[in-house]
């Protein structure tokens, strides 16, 4: 099937892909509903979690870009899997085109459960997150 428009605009003998908003959905996990809109730092949060909870390669809905491989991880050593959470998070989010940079990292451990945070810098602003990764 051939598209009929693709995102790919020609200005002035260059192509650039055309920017999509960041209004999305607010979803409220906790509660499992949604909540009306949400945009700019927010939409920013919602799409960092999504991001990290998605296995990829798992869903076919996805594209290959789309989401991490932090169950990959589970089992392996402490002292190895720290640099590969840190590589993995980080080019998972860098697939975003609003994410600008991901880094310091800190890491508490405890009984088989990696507990990371980390500064998101985004087009909107800067984001501290907390994840934890079971290993």
């Amino acid at each position: 099937m051939i598209p009929a428009k693709n995102d790919i605009l020609e200005l002035e003998g260059e192509y650039f892909l055309e920017q999509q908003p960041s209004q999305t959905f607010s979803i409220d996990f906790e509660n499992e509903e949604m909540d009306g809109f949400t945009d700019g730092l927010d939409a920013m949060r919602q799409a960092i979690f999504c991001i990290l909870n998605t296995e990829r390669f798992e869903h076919l809905i996805y594209s290959w870009d789309y989401g991490s491989q932090l169950h990959d991880l589970i089992g392996i050593d402490s002292d190895l899997a720290l640099p590969e959470i840190e590589r993995i998070v980080t080019e998972a989010l860098l697939e975003d085109d609003r994410i600008i940079e991901v880094d310091d990292f800190e890491f508490d451990m405890e009984k088989g459960v990696v507990f990371c945070s980390f500064r998101v810098i985004t087009i909107f602003g800067e984001l501290e997150i907390e994840h934890e990764i079971v290993v």
